[in-house]
């Protein structure tokens, strides 16, 4: 959202109102982001939890205190998301493919296992004794195993781009294409270097130009979790300079509260179009689709304080840049003012370079002699 420089004209706050939603609908952003960063995925995730649990994260984030680290919370989803696919594929008619759906299945399942037992299971993170648990506890820090398990279901759900792009006409999905190409090939390719071939055929159709997303609510909290993200990490914000402004904006229980607003509203929205798909007549009908605008209203207050955040992270971006202009400025000024002040002691430098001539003729002239 650079395009936009940031100004507080009420026009343009509406631009970024516009862009927020316009970019949601359509489940897309430009180009490609950098993952979540593990701060920015606790949050979204504080949003999923129950109301005793988040509490314990806001107060863990405060005290500093970080969840274990797995390389991304972004890359959990993907590894999910590709689990879901394979348990979600029909073998019925394709028995040559089971075993390969088999395989694959098992295989993110452990991995997933692992980040799992790493993150919930962590001795350096949490209270191992009766005595720190007491006292993590007092101080609303500690979180039970099954809290733990409860933010990882939550890490689970990490906003993050699509692995796999749109897919082929006609219903069929390219692993399902994949996957009968190697069924041909069953008997003369073991079952490793199957799957690993049906893998490298669908990443060669990823649409690569864009970020996209499962839902129009992904794709708002993802774009929430960056501009929290591009904040956090700018040194202006951190400075002195911005102490005021960071006192007044937690950004951690903002991107929490989005978090909760989104996961509250999709799920109401869900169970909506299914009492929509369920019920016929006409009365339900003008029913659900006046709750359908109710919602869309809370939507567009959601998207509204997301474009808030962006805009937030671009300004502060574009107060780093002046900053390193009017630094540059300075820094230009100091050095006109010390090649002035070296020119203003040429005159000594000659005079001193002169005297040591001069001694240095004496030695000369007394060692010849």
């Amino acid at each position: 959202m650079s395009e936009f420089d940031g100004s507080g004209s009420a026009e343009q706050r509406a631009r970024f109102d516009d862009e927020v939603h316009s970019r949601c609908a359509d489940c897309r952003l430009p180009g490609h982001s950098e993952p979540l960063s593990d701060a920015a995925a606790i949050a979204v995730a504080a949003g999923r939890v129950d109301e005793p649990t988040r509490a314990v994260l806001i107060n863990r984030w405060h005290a500093g205190r970080s969840l274990p680290s797995i390389g991304g919370f972004g890359t959990l989803r993907n590894l999910v998301d590709e689990r879901d696919r394979w348990l979600a594929k029909d073998t019925t008619s394709k028995p040559g493919s089971a075993l390969v759906y088999r395989v694959r299945v098992a295989e993110l399942t452990k991995r997933i296992n692992h980040q799992r037992t790493t993150v919930v299971m962590s001795n350096r993170h949490y209270a191992t004794g009766v005595r720190a648990a007491r006292k993590e506890r007092r101080e609303g820090l500690h979180l039970d195993l099954d809290q733990r398990d409860s933010v990882f279901d939550a890490l689970m759900r990490t906003p993050a781009p699509r692995r796999f792009g749109p897919v082929a006409e006609r219903g069929l999905s390219l692993v399902d294409a994949a996957t009968d190409r190697v069924s041909m090939l069953a008997r003369r390719t073991p079952v490793g270097d199957r799957v690993e071939w049906a893998t490298g055929v669908v990443d060669q159709f990823v649409d690569r130009k864009d970020d996209r997303f499962v839902d129009r609510y992904d794709t708002l909290l993802f774009l929430a979790g960056t501009s929290f993200d591009r904040v956090r990490r700018s040194p202006a914000w951190q400075s002195t300079y911005f102490e005021i402004q960071r006192n007044q904006l937690d950004l951690f229980v903002e991107l929490t509260e989005i978090s909760v607003d989104a996961t509250s509203l999709r799920t109401v929205a869900t169970e909506l179009n299914r009492i929509g798909e369920t019920m016929v007549d006409e009365e339900t009908a003008a029913q659900v689709e006046s709750r359908r605008g109710a919602l869309e209203v809370v939507w567009t207050q959601l998207t509204g304080r997301v474009a808030a955040l962006v805009r937030l992270a671009n300004l502060v971006e574009s107060s780093e840049s002046e900053a390193r202009t009017s630094d540059a400025m300075t820094r230009a000024h100091s050095l006109d003012d010390r090649i002035d002040d070296l020119v203003g002691r040429s005159g000594s430098r000659e005079m001193s370079a002169e005297n040591t001539h001069f001694v240095g003729d004496q030695v000369r002239t007394q060692w010849r002699d």
